[in-house]
């Protein structure tokens, strides 16, 4: 049977680089590479290969993350004053994130950008999250109501194709707010589920990964305010959405 989990990439951390500076590393994270320790990633998570590259054994951090199968751009701070002004401008959504998905269509868009409204809750236990739309939310209980975040994400459709799978659409996606696995159910919600994600998307025996990647990060640099954009190149191309299956 045919894993859904994308292989172990190799572990060649100095060719991932994007950008390196002495406050912080950027780099385009493969999928199959956790973003920080856990889930039995030690030794094969970004800290950890950072630390390994840069020859240190603490100080270096991540300043958010990608799912272990999702590639592209990420941000690692090297000392503690760098991770703290640029957490702050994560929360305060001074970053901006750009991605691209590829769906499968269950339910065309009405306008080609639109805006995804709909609030997050996460069960930890089952690293699982629900979405809800305003007006079903108000039918819950006020204790299960509160649990639920209010999350938005920009969507533009960018082209459409009929491969074998069905009807598919490239869509550039720039979440608003950063909640775990914002990005998957929210395209899920509206009636784009990702190609390749097996929990929120749909199945393909041409993909073994979900077909989502975090092309750029713009930022102003917490020492010297200057405006970075950090773009990192898809890992496929139009041929092989033509033939996803």
């Amino acid at each position: 049977m045919r894993s859904n989990r994308a292989p172990d990439p190799a572990l060649d951390f100095a060719s991932w680089i994007l950008f390196e500076d002495p406050q912080l590393l950027a780099v385009g994270k493969p999928a199959g590479v956790l973003s920080q320790g856990g889930e039995g990633g030690e030794g094969r998570n970004l800290v950890d290969l950072a630390r390994a590259y840069l020859g240190v054994a603490s100080g270096v951090g991540v300043l958010h993350r990608l799912d272990r199968n999702v590639s592209g751009v990420v941000l690692l701070a090297k000392d503690p004053r760098a991770a703290s002004k640029l957490t702050q401008a994560f929360a305060k959504g001074e970053v901006e994130r750009v991605y691209e998905a590829v769906s499968l269509v269950r339910r065309a868009p009405a306008e080609p950008s639109f805006i995804v409204d709909a609030w997050l809750r996460k069960d930890e236990t089952r690293n699982q999250v629900e979405a809800r739309d305003a007006r079903s939310l108000e039918r819950l209980s006020p204790a299960i109501r509160k649990e639920f975040r209010e999350s938005r994400t920009d969507v533009r459709v960018l082209s459409r194709h009929a491969p074998k799978l069905g009807p598919i659409a490239r869509c550039e996606v720039r979440p608003i707010t950063g909640r775990s696995h914002q990005i998957r159910v929210h395209l899920a919600f509206v009636g784009l589920p990702i190609v390749g994600d097996p929990k929120y998307g749909v199945a393909s025996r041409t993909v073994s990964r979900p077909l989502l990647h975090s092309t750029k990060l713009s930022f102003r640099h917490p020492k010297t305010s200057k405006p970075i954009e950090v773009l990192c190149p898809l890992p496929w191309d139009d041929s092989l959405l033509e033939s996803l299956s």
